[in-house]
């Protein structure tokens, strides 16, 4: 893997952060905080795709308990500068701790035009799910098939600057990166489809791809690293907000990795990755909250044969969310929509697929930080790959699961 040395300069630079004197407050420990996700899941269905297979939930029909946690250390260097070091833990990941984001920061000053930054590993703002402390999602276990995707193949190591201020009483906010690493991204979403579960990419980790097509055989390697750098280019994205009103917040993002399709090491391929996506925060009424999120974009990797790419496929998702607060709890229905178009050799490779995704979940809080949570996904797909591995192409899963969360 080369990420051009950038996220260890970061940790490098975390590290050298200057520590209290005796007798005075350790601020280390003092800017240490943390999430944790523990319980029960189980599901019905086809092998899931964390086993090597090709089910869109994160367990299959055997009980497990799936664990993560996130520990993060902020550090402050000035009134301005600061650092961001966080690690985490999955029950499911591989390998199972690794290291999530690495960063420095710069906090905006006072002033009508605000400007804020960062420089190392970190996830592009796009997920409006991953929303509460360390990156977590809050009103459910797992998150749509879009932010699952962004969690599992979607980070980056470069430099990204933020522009704030009000036009015409309103606030507009305009994020700028260049970056490099997430060259493999695009390979779950051709090899796998799109799935949802509550994994995340660390750097050097890996997830399992379902048993490749024989023309990749001996290729493309049976896992993908998605943090990699494979080509030296770096890639861009953009977003803009605006808010509207008091209750209704907007936003778009676009993303290009900018991958050279015919390079390779290890058998990780560059692909070439650009979606463009719009996002809506709605909270009609006091305890009510809607999020509205959709993506369409395109992947490609390989050299041309007559004329066409190996891999080539254009995708899109859509979930709408809603949120209700009660006195002594909370519920959240999700609906997603998901599909993948196959351009190419679909008469001997077809991954096209689409589907649909329900989820209920209800939240009761038993501290101000601690909260017990139940959550029932169905997902359902078509999938004509399917049928190379010997099973239906049509396929249903349901999972239920149960955990306790807390955040420190």
């Amino acid at each position: 893997m080369r990420l051009e040395g950038l996220s260890a300069a970061v940790v490098l630079a975390c590290a050298a952060t200057p520590v209290a004197g005796r007798g005075e407050p350790n601020p280390f420990f003092d800017d240490l905080s943390g999430v944790v996700t523990v319980g029960p899941a189980i599901g019905s269905g086809e092998t899931s795709w964390t086993r090597g297979g090709l089910g869109k939930l994160q367990t299959d029909d055997r009980a497990q308990i799936a664990a993560s946690a996130i520990l993060v250390w902020r550090g402050q260097f000035g009134p301005r500068l600061g650092a961001v070091v966080s690690t985490d833990l999955q029950s499911l990941g591989d390998p199972s701790a690794g290291l999530d984001e690495a960063y420095v920061t710069l906090r905006p000053a006072p002033g009508a035009v605000r400007m804020s930054a960062r420089a190392g590993l970190f996830f592009p703002p796009a997920s409006l799910e991953h929303d509460g402390s360390e990156w977590s999602v809050v009103r459910t276990l797992t998150p749509s098939a879009i932010n699952s995707w962004l969690a599992e193949e979607v980070k980056v190591a470069g430099v990204e600057a933020t522009v704030r201020t009000d036009v015409a009483g309103r606030p507009v906010g305009l994020t700028a990166a260049a970056f490099q690493g997430d060259d493999t991204s695009g390979a779950l979403l051709f090899f796998r489809g799109w799935a949802l579960h509550d994994l995340r990419s660390n750097l050097g980790g890996s997830f399992k791809l379902p048993p490749t097509p024989n023309q990749f055989l001996g290729k493309q390697n049976q896992s993908t690293q998605p943090v990699d750098e494979v080509d030296g280019r770096w890639g861009a994205y953009a977003r803009l907000d605006y808010a509207p009103s008091q209750t209704l917040a907007l936003n778009a993002f676009v993303y290009g990795n900018n991958g050279d399709r015919t390079s390779v090491v290890q058998g990780q391929y560059a692909w070439r990755t650009r979606f463009v996506q719009v996002s809506a925060r709605w909270a009609p009424f006091d305890d009510v909250e809607v999020l509205a999120q959709t993506v369409t974009g395109e992947t490609a990797m390989g050299a041309a044969v007559n004329g066409l790419d190996p891999a080539d496929v254009g995708f899109a998702a859509t979930y709408l969310l809603v949120t209700r607060r009660f006195a002594r709890g909370s519920g959240t229905v999700r609906i997603d929509q998901f599909s993948v178009s196959d351009r190419t050799f679909k008469a001997i490779d077809n991954n096209a697929e689409r589907g649909w995704a329900a989820t209920v979940v209800w939240s009761a809080p038993i501290s101000q930080r601690s909260e017990l949570i139940a959550e029932t996904i169905f997902a359902s797909s078509e999938r004509p790959d399917r049928l190379r591995l010997g099973a239906a192409a049509d396929q249903d899963s349901l999972q239920v699961r149960t955990a306790f969360r807390t955040a420190f």
